[in-house]
């Protein structure tokens, strides 16, 4: 995986850019295997696999988000996605004020079910694991960038020094990416649908 960090802008602007190569599954020519549609749940047969929690309680905001010093945007490439290509997002400070987070690694990929939303990732160490969370700042006029490939190696190596795993595969369907890294404000999130 490539993980690097660049300045996006000038003035010391902050872009994060994940990709990852050797995705075996989109490779060897398959597509989604997972459930179709809006599944009752996500459900995995390796019992040592542990979901990730969701580490927010408020509602995603999607688009932008006002806090009390600043306005954050979260951009995406489209709202419809194919299975083995690279989902590309933008979170900007587009307000008069810097804006503290949690990082990078702040956020979820989940799925829509029936119970709500899920992440489709989790440990398979039959523990649970944490992202990494550091104290940052997200200047005016700079951004963290993603570039995640829609796999499931691309999604579960995207987060470095983490141990992570997507189950079940990844289905045709509604899935949302979610920054929840901003300080004393609500989630932010970007749907879209993920395509064969």
């Amino acid at each position: 995986m490539d993980h690097t960090r660049r300045d996006a802008l000038a003035g010391g602007a902050l872009a994060l850019s994940l990709a990852t190569a050797g995705c075996l599954d989109f490779a060897a020519g398959d597509g989604p295997q997972g459930p179709e549609g809006t599944p009752a749940t996500l459900t995995c047969d390796d019992d040592g696999f542990v979901r990730l929690d969701r580490p927010f309680e408020a509602p995603v905001t999607e688009t932008l988000v006002e806090t009390g010093e600043t306005t954050v945007e979260l951009s995406s490439e489209g709202t419809a996605e194919t299975y083995g290509q690279s989902f590309r997002l933008v979170l900007r400070n587009t307000g008069d004020a810097p804006t503290p987070t949690r990082g990078e690694a702040a956020y979820s990929i989940q799925r829509e079910t029936g119970e709500g939303w899920l992440d489709v990732r989790g440990s398979t160490t039959g523990r649970a694991a944490e992202l990494p969370r550091s104290e940052s700042t997200l200047d005016t006029s700079s951004a963290y960038a993603w570039d995640v490939t829609l796999t499931e190696s691309g999604i579960a190596e995207a987060v470095d020094g983490v141990d992570l795993a997507v189950c079940p595969p990844l289905g045709p369907g509604s899935y949302r990416f979610v920054y929840w890294g901003l300080v004393d404000a609500p989630p932010i999130g970007a749907a879209f649908e993920l395509v064969g």
